[in-house]
Order: C-alpha cells, then structure tokens, then sequence
C-alpha cells in the first residue's frame, strides 16, 4: 500500500484552478503545473533569493553580487530558467543533461555541500506557496517538494563524485587551498596573468581537463569578496596554475587581485568545469571574443596539434588577450580588431571556416553572451555538427 496518494492535476491557465486525477507520480504533477508556474518564476525567483539570504545569510557568500542584482539578473534568470526547463522536461531530464553537469562543476568550485540543498528546498518552497498562493494544493505543493528534491539528489550525488574525483588526480585537493602568487604578468593593458603555486611547496603535477576553471577564494583579503570562477591558462600537468584576470570598472574581485603582489597568498578551489576538447582524434576550430581567449590560450598549450584555425574578435590589437601566443602558435587565424574595421557578422565568421573547408570540424566558442549566441545558431545554422560553448557566468541565463 502506498504511503502517500499521489495525483496528477489538469490546470486551467486562465482560472488558474488546478483538478486533480490521483495515481501518477510526483512528475505528472509537475508537468501539469507547469503551465501556471512558468509566468511567476521570477516573481518567484525575486521572492525567493531575499527571503533565503534573511533567513540563512551564510549562503551569500556563494553569490556573486553582480549577477544577483544587476538588470536582467543573471543568476536570479538562469534559475528561474532552471525551474522552467526541470518542469517542461521532467518525465525526461536528458536534454538537461548538460546543463546539469555544468551547475554541478560551478558548485563544486564554490564549495556546495549535500546541507545546503536543505536550504534551498525549504526557501524555494515557501518562495513558490508566496507567490502563487491558493493555487498551491497540500497536493501540488507536495508534489512540488518531491521534484525539487529530487532534482537536488541527482546535483549533491554528482557533486559528491567530481569532489572525489578532483582529490585523486595527481596535485588534488579537496576543498579551499593556500597558494602563493609567484608571478604577475600584464597580457594586456587591463588584462594580468596570475601564476599559483601550492603554498605548502609541493610540486606535484596538477592535473585537470584543458578548459577547466579554477575557483578564486579572497576572504582574507577582503571581507566582501565572493568566490569567481577564471579559466585556466597553462597546460595540465605543470606543478602550477595559471589564470588571466580581466580588470572591471567597480569589480571587486578583479581590482582586488590587480592589488596583489607576487608573495600574497589566495585560496583555489581545485579544477572543475566542462568545457573541454570533445574528440582528441578530430579536429578543432577556435572561435572568441574579448576575454574569452583565456581557454583557447589553455587548448593551443594542450592540444596544439588539434586546432586547425582560430577566430577571435577584440577591440584592438593592444587590447587582444594572448595576440602574441596565438600568432606564433603556427595555427592558422583570423583576428577582427574593431577599432581599425568593422565588426564581423556571424556569418561572416562561419565562411571564414567553410571558405578552409572545416565546418565538419568541432568548434569551441567563448566569449559575451551575445557572441555565443549569433555564432552558435549561424554555425548550426551553415551544417556545423559540433558547436561546443563556454559561458562567462550563468549559463541558463541564455536561455
């Protein structure tokens, strides 16, 4: 006998009344529902992140101020978006699959634990009853529950084995990790280059996964500082780590670390991040824009001899991220420097590929939201089967 009766509802969107039908699991209620849900999610969303930072302050320090309340949010849309996306694909979560992935490597570089899900589920629930009010059934509320926790079992599980995962390769660590600046380099006038070595002197080789980040901690440096997430620059294997660090008007944590010195001490979270080269064996085309030739400087290190052209789009020649490295990397290229030509479109960029015959090959973006976006759909858009992106801040903000 079952312990709890379970329902399916019907919704009625436009008076908003929800019947229910029992003898389907907590999914079917989800799906229902999600007609109704999807219009308040950030009515939700907007209710649910104040309420949760009054009632457990600790947890503003996994967020970063400026995706929170900057105008759109990004990290308020990118979980509204979230809740959008669980609800329409809940009888089937595949297609979210890497969506999934990429939460769990940003939690982990932030230092999530299993306990803080808890926090979540009981300030989103309360957040979601607030909203929508009478609409919220002890049956749909619970079904609700349900999914919620559900969705945050299938995160803290993945989390839990990227956490041993990062332990075990060579140079690992679980957690917060002392390292000491032992160079700082200017790339470009607003841009410097950060080498890490392990504080404590050890020297063994670090592993991770070309395109990785690492995951700056600056506490002790500054009260109000937030972790952030920087890709890593060097090759895999080196006893050190390398990061390039873009300087923002009233960025707290770029001007900080602009601040310091070779000798200071910073916290790193080890490697995660899945933005990686797909196919070792095939080949590879490089496609940025402003910062986000960070990883492509990490991919010409590692897996030089797969990259058979790269793209990138900048300011100027003075303001090009790496310019240097990727000329005399013997990669074939491209650069469009604005302050000298005009700004190319996306399908501009996409014949510079078909024109060398490569659209078969795998292509790697990064850059501004903007940028992914054009380039994506018109390389999908002219045959490309392999468009991998990588995304400075919330991914499902894009959504």
């Amino acid at each position: 006998m079952l312990a709890r009766r379970l329902y399916r509802p019907v919704v009625d969107c436009n008076t908003r009344r929800v019947r229910v039908i029992s003898g389907c699991p907590f999914a079917a209620i989800v799906k229902a529902t999600a007609p109704a849900v999807a219009p308040k999610t950030r009515e939700i969303v907007d209710d649910f992140y104040p309420r949760m930072f009054k009632q457990n302050p600790e947890t503003q320090a996994f967020f970063n101020k400026a995706n929170q309340f900057k105008e759109p949010p990004g990290q308020r849309m990118a979980l509204a978006n979230a809740i959008v996306a669980y609800a329409s694909n809940i009888e089937d979560l595949g297609p979210l699959t890497g969506a999934v992935e990429l939460i769990a490597h940003k939690h982990c570089g932030l230092g999530v634990q299993t306990e803080h899900y808890s926090i979540v589920h009981k300030n989103l629930m309360e957040s979601i009853g607030h909203v929508l009010g009478d609409v919220v059934t002890p049956e749909i509320g619970q079904g609700w529950s349900d999914a919620v926790l559900s969705l945050a079992k299938i995160l803290y599980e993945k989390e839990n084995e990227l956490y041993t995962m990062a332990e075990a390769r060579s140079g690992g660590w679980k957690g917060k990790k002392e390292f000491k600046i032992t160079s700082v380099r200017d790339v470009t006038g607003e841009c410097r280059e950060f080498t890490f070595q392990p504080a404590d002197g050890g020297s063994a080789p670090i592993e991770f996964t070309a395109g990785q980040f690492l995951t700056l901690h600056l506490a002790q440096h500054t009260a109000e500082a937030t972790p952030r997430h920087y890709t890593i620059t060097n090759a895999p294997g080196q006893d050190f780590l390398q990061c390039c660090i873009k300087k923002i008007d009233k960025g707290l944590v770029s001007n900080t670390m602009h601040g310091l010195k070779e000798g200071d001490v910073v916290q790193l979270s080890a490697p995660f991040g899945n933005f990686k080269i797909q196919a070792p064996d095939r080949q590879c085309v490089l496609m940025s824009a402003g910062i986000g030739a960070t990883p492509m400087k990490c991919f010409l290190d590692a897996a030089r001899d797969n990259v058979k052209f790269m793209v990138h789009v900048d300011k100027s020649e003075a303001a090009h991220p790496y310019l240097k490295e990727m000329k005399e990397s013997g990669v074939e290229t491209q650069f469009y420097h604005t302050e000298s030509g005009s700004r190319p479109t996306p399908e501009e960029l996409v014949e510079a590929a078909k024109s060398r015959d490569l659209l078969s090959a795998d292509f790697y973006l990064c850059g501004p939201s903007g940028f992914l976006k054009s380039t994506r759909d018109a390389l999908t858009a002219a045959g490309a089967k392999s468009v991998t992106i990588d995304v400075f801040g919330p991914e499902l903000a894009m959504a």
